[in-house]
């Protein structure tokens, strides 16, 4: 009886060694993958947010430009006497 229970723990032992070899290189590949996947996410999200930090910022200096040359008619009209002519 003990030779047969030393071989089924044997048998039980290479099992749960397997297992955690198998679970390890599991563990091991989805952290590289996952750490691809989220360098390729990261990058398009750096660019999105470069893409609408160029919009953003031409549109304020277009913003800017027509307020000023806004700003500039109005002095020029105001300060335009109509009677001097």
């Amino acid at each position: 009886m003990a030779v047969t229970s030393a071989i089924t723990d044997l048998v039980k032992s290479v099992g749960e060694l397997l297992s955690s070899v198998l679970s390890a290189a599991y563990a091991i590949v989805h952290s590289f993958v996952s750490g691809i996947l989220g360098l390729f996410a990261g990058f398009f999200a750096f660019v999105g947010d470069i893409g609408r930090g160029v919009f953003d910022l031409a549109g304020g200096m277009g913003k800017f430009v027509v307020g000023m040359y806004d700003v500039s008619r109005f002095v020029v009209m105001a300060s335009w006497n109509k009677t001097d002519y």
